[in-house]
């Protein structure tokens, strides 16, 4: 689908904080954008990302070793996945007791992030112990600058930033992130280049699902989305659509 207005020029046009309406796509809803001040963020290049080392993670788990994994699964990711509410630090700690030696933030949304000091406050990275390394935080939100400013506020304290393409509910309709943003590929495109060119430091990878326009076309998309440079696509194989447990 194509958008009917391309966030990244809109908001490129926008220097305060002013409210602005935009239309996307098929999931169009007129919402009120609070646009924060990107004078700071230069615009990502269309230059191909620097090449990706593609055994950072391999390096993360020998950096950071469990203790509690096996020792002839220390070279493997024995990964504990972002779960909204679940996955915070006790509940990590708690895995990795029993070998678990990769593990996921929540999804933090990005602006809420941004806006909200208690909801801020419920992912504070400074406080995380050495015990719960390494870990990736799992952002979602379909403006490219917002979840710039929030990635680079939590890169410092953990090991890569995941974006959510993957949550099918209607809240993620609403706030056109997770599977919906994955349906708008200009937007989705905007937010991996932003991300890999203002944290050249840190790992940006992107959690998906299949498109519901099947196969091929999932798989067009999730090369464009490497050849933005990122280091880790985690695929989720079903469409949103295919919510249920007994499907797909």
């Amino acid at each position: 689908s194509k958008l009917t207005m391309t966030v990244t020029n809109v908001i490129r046009n926008v220097r305060s904080s002013t409210e602005i309406k935009v239309g996307i796509g098929p999931h169009s809803v007129h919402r009120n954008w609070r646009v924060p001040d990107i004078s700071d963020l230069p615009e990502a290049p269309s230059n191909p990302p620097k090449p990706i080392n593609r055994k950072w993670l391999q390096e993360l788990l020998e950096k950071h070793p469990n203790p509690a994994t096996p020792q002839d699964l220390r070279k493997k990711a024995l990964v504990v996945a972002p779960m909204v509410d679940q996955s915070d630090l006790p509940f990590r700690l708690q895995c990795r007791k029993y070998g678990a030696n990769l593990c996921f933030t929540p999804m933090i949304h990005s602006r809420l992030f941004q806006e909200n000091e208690k909801y801020r406050a419920k992912f504070v990275c400074d406080a995380l112990p050495a015990s719960d390394r390494p870990v990736v935080a799992q952002l979602c939100g379909p403006d490219p600058y917002i979840i710039v400013k929030t990635a680079k506020a939590i890169a410092p304290f953990v090991d890569a930033i995941d974006l959510n393409c993957g949550c099918p509910q209607g809240i993620a309709k609403r706030g056109l992130y997770g599977a919906f943003l994955l349906e708008e590929e200009d937007l989705l495109l905007s937010v991996v280049r932003e991300l890999v060119h203002h944290l050249p430091d840190t790992p940006i990878c992107v959690k998906v699902r299949l498109l519901p326009t099947g196969l091929e076309d999932s798989l067009k998309l999730y090369i464009k989305l490497v050849d933005c440079g990122i280091a880790m696509l985690t695929i989720h194989g079903r469409n949103r659509h295919q919510t249920n447990y007994r499907t797909g």
